[in-house]
């Protein structure tokens, strides 16, 4: 194996576009299945990048695999960060997937202190 090949990266923007929007499409269509064998084969090929964790995350929240969805999300955390540099969209988003995860395995705590968290007012609502 040459420098070079170590070096590229396993799919060109296009085709990893084109996977990220066929694993939408699959997911809207309810074949949650083939979505994740979409991400799966991704993540086999290398991929890192945040929107293949988060739709890692979202599909096992779809197939009820809520404790993987959770994990799947710590993963992205610690991968992609929390911090300043998300915007703020994402951050909610995160937490509003993860708030679900704990209702629906039951740890209703969890799932109201991130909901509450997530409804309190901002600063920049409070002053419009």
């Amino acid at each position: 194996m040459t420098d070079q090949t170590k070096t590229q990266p396993a799919l060109t923007d296009r085709q990893r576009d084109y996977l990220l929007l066929t694993i939408f499409v699959f997911a809207q269509h309810g074949d949650h299945a083939r979505a994740k064998q979409i991400v799966d084969g991704m993540l086999a090929l290398g991929e890192r990048s945040e929107k293949v964790f988060i739709s890692q995350a979202v599909l096992e929240f779809f197939c009820g695999n809520h404790a993987e969805a959770l994990r799947c999300l710590d993963h992205l955390d610690q991968v992609a960060g929390t911090g300043k540099a998300l915007d703020q969209d994402t951050k909610r988003m995160r937490q509003y997937l993860r708030a679900r995860c704990y209702y629906a395995s039951g740890q209703q705590a969890e799932a109201q202190s991130i909901a509450a968290k997530l409804t309190a007012p901002t600063r920049e609502a409070v002053r419009q």
